[in-house]
């Protein structure tokens, strides 16, 4: 019973990201945050990025992809604003590439209703809710690779346990373990059509509070779009997550299918570049075909200036 509550918590802390399966069902990286223009390494200098995600679900699904029947209730919702300060070095130059450091803050909001089924006795509530700084996301150094319709980015980012964790309490917004990835971007701008992907590997640390180590994770997110006036493009967006090894407690699988979690989700976006300093971004993601997590939408609204 302790390993389902604390997985069915879990659902929720991974919306944190500036905010899948792995430990519960969550993860610390934000699926979804990278469609757009990921290939494509930001003008030298600071720039800020600000992030706000509304994430709603009403369905878990299990590890047959229907709804979980070990929960009676279900409904999270998560409301997440990210800031991030990316700097790309002047005139630095490694392998031809231009250089960026960035650090991402999250700052998330999380409502979880939720009950363990015990017929015939009444369900165990592990309802709950959280906010305050989740998991920081740093990326020490970014490679970019810029060319005349075809862009590109890769490196290494690290997302550490800085978020509040209680392993007793039924919300957190950290996950209280370190991230390590491998990521690669490409964009493509062939006149006034775009297109963009991304993929992204993580490996997961370990949970010393709960002995868990959740599986490793790939992540490709994706954009297509038509640029239809001055400024302004829009087009389709997602992505596809999947888990590629079992999570493990005590050094042992869990579950038969070690709770290995997929999804993937699609939506439109609408995009505006106010000027070469600043840009919006709106964006729509319904999720499909999840197994051993959450499915449900989101609603992401990014900025960037240049200074």
């Amino acid at each position: 019973m302790k390993r389902i509550a604390t997985a069915a918590c879990a659902l929720l802390a991974g919306l944190a990201g500036p905010a899948p399966a792995t430990e519960g069902g969550g993860s610390s990286y934000p699926v979804g945050v990278e469609t757009n223009f990921s290939g494509i390494m930001l003008p030298e200098g600071a720039n800020l990025l600000a992030y706000y995600q509304h994430y709603a679900a009403d369905h878990a699904k299990g590890d047959n992809g229907e709804d979980n029947r070990r929960f009676a209730y279900f409904r999270t919702r998560a409301d997440v604003l990210a800031l991030r300060l990316s700097y790309v070095w002047p005139g630095a130059r490694l392998a031809g590439a231009t250089l960026e450091t960035r650090v991402v803050l999250p700052l998330p909001s999380l409502d979880l209703s939720l009950g363990i089924d015990r017929s015939p006795l009444a369900p165990l509530d592990r309802s709950g809710t959280a906010s305050g700084p989740g998991d920081m996301t740093l990326a020490p150094l970014l490679l970019g690779w810029h060319g005349d319709s075809v862009h590109q980015m890769a490196g290494l980012e690290t997302i550490l346990p800085t978020g509040s964790y209680d392993a007793a309490s039924p919300v957190n917004t950290g996950r209280n373990y370190r991230q390590l990835a491998a990521l690669y971007g490409v964009t493509w701008l062939p006149g006034r059509w775009e297109a963009s992907a991304r993929v992204r590997y993580g490996v997961n640390g370990r949970n010393q509070a709960t002995d868990y180590r959740s599986g490793e994770e790939l992540t490709l997110e994706f954009s297509g779009g038509y640029k239809f006036a001055p400024g302004w493009s829009a087009g389709v967006n997602g992505y596809v997550y999947r888990q590629l090894t079992d999570d493990r407690q005590a050094g042992r699988r869990v579950a038969p299918d070690g709770n290995r979690g997929e999804v993937e989700a699609v939506g439109p976006y609408l995009a505006w570049s106010v000027s070469k300093q600043l840009s919006l971004i709106g964006k729509l993601q319904f999720e499909s075909g999840a197994r051993n997590r959450a499915e449900g939408e989101r609603i992401w609204l990014q900025g960037r200036y240049s200074f």
